[in-house]
């Protein structure tokens, strides 16, 4: 089921795109056409040629070498003007955030005064005052950018959050083993000499605190009297059987294995970053768990480590002693101002990208991104707190854009 979601929606927004309502909407923006495509021509600097009576514009986003920035030239009957010129560009991009360029004369071309930033997404707005007449041309130049009807998204399982503040825990991986305390185990011998008359437990068993483990027959009073687990555990140990005589040695060993520790090695260039008290995420094939240091020890041996001690939670008695275990301790907490989930990062280009969402609109955000660690990552730049990013299957409107064949040209 989890592969015919995408299909279906896949194949829900074909159908969409070409219904008989949305070629009606078409028809009915034909007379907006001149004022809402965009313009075709090139001029001979590589920039849209922008035409109107006796005025024209060739408007250029130059990136080659700088961040990308608007450059123009500005021609009237034919003739480059560099002066007395008012070229004006206002960019409104999804969601409605303004950029505006003003135009200075820099010699060879005019250039706007800022930094046309990523997304190169927006409906455009130009408008020219020359020798006091005004020329004006609007169009929309979209890219990363598609459209999802509200149901199609909700059947694909396309869920968006709330981007703001987050904790960013920077960890230090250490490794050891699982095992278990000394007072986990308890080895339980004959009261008395005797002859050991029942066993009632096999190696593996889960007993609980007062059954009956085995009953002896006392060599001097040749009374029976009963084993009995002293507590809740696993028998571990088994040394005897029916008819054999119980004397000094231990009979059961019986182990509590739902509470295991992980010792885990940090060495001297480590020791300084730990303490007591820190949490740690323990991972292990098919396990994962939040626990924190409990103790710090000498390694035994002398052995050139500290072992730090994580009480481990087994209810189900699925962990053994001797497992390996990874522990990623928390040295440090970073709060942020801006964070997201790191499965809403998608690569794009040459961009780490979430997509916003603004009603059924989606589209590209490239971020410049600071730390992270298994669940956030901070962002340093091109998302704005409060906006909505898609987080679950993330990967659907990445593929969704890619067909569209979006493009990168202005």
């Amino acid at each position: 089921m989890q592969l015919i979601k995408p299909l279906y929606w896949i194949l829900v927004a074909t159908c969409l795109a070409a219904s008989p309502l949305l070629a009606a909407q078409d028809r009915d923006d034909a007379s907006n056409e001149a004022q809402q495509t965009a313009p075709e021509t090139k001029g001979p600097h590589g920039g849209l040629l922008l035409e109107r009576d006796d005025a024209t514009v060739e408007l250029q986003i130059f990136e080659q070498g700088v961040p990308p920035e608007y450059r123009a030239w500005v021609t009237k009957d034919g003739k480059p003007m560099t002066d007395g010129v008012d070229l004006n560009v206002q960019l409104t991009r999804l969601g409605g955030q303004e950029d505006t360029f003003d135009f200075a004369f820099q010699g060879d071309y005019w250039l706007g005064d800022g930094v046309v930033t990523e997304p190169h997404s927006f409906d455009v707005e130009v408008t020219l005052a020359l020798n006091g007449k005004k020329y004006q041309w609007q169009w929309e130049s979209h890219e990363g950018r598609t459209r999802i009807a509200a149901d199609i998204a909700e059947k694909a399982g396309i869920r968006t959050a709330e981007a703001g503040p987050g904790s960013i825990e920077r960890t230090l991986t250490t490794y050891g083993r699982l095992t278990t305390a000394p007072e986990q185990i308890a080895r339980v011998r004959a009261r008395f000499p005797g002859v050991i008359t029942r066993v009632n437990v096999r190696l593996g068993d889960r007993v609980a605190k007062g059954d009956l483990l085995a009953q002896v027959e006392s060599n001097e009073s040749l009374k029976t009297y009963d084993l009995r687990s002293p507590m809740d555990g696993v028998v571990t140990e088994r040394q005897i059987s029916v008819g054999e005589i119980a004397g000094d040695r231990p009979l059961f060993a019986i182990t509590d294995l739902f509470t295991l520790w992980a010792e885990l090695q940090v060495f001297p260039g480590q020791r300084t970053k730990v303490a007591v008290g820190q949490k740690v995420l323990l991972q292990a094939e098919g396990f994962n768990q939040q626990a924190n240091i409990s103790h710090l020890l000498p390694s035994p041996n002398n052995a050139p480590y500290t072992l730090a001690r994580v009480k481990v939670d087994n209810p189900d008695g699925t962990l053994n002693p001797g497992l390996l275990m990874a522990g990623d301790i928390v040295v440090e907490t970073l709060e942020v101002p801006l964070a997201v989930e790191n499965r809403a990062l998608q690569p794009f280009r040459d961009w780490s990208v979430v997509f916003i969402q603004v009603g059924d609109t989606y589209e590209i955000r490239p971020l410049e991104l600071g730390p992270s660690d298994g669940t956030l990552t901070e962002v340093l730049g091109g998302l704005q707190a409060g906006d909505r990013y898609v987080v679950d299957n993330s990967y659907l409107i990445k593929a969704d854009i890619e067909k569209s064949g979006a493009s990168h040209d202005h």
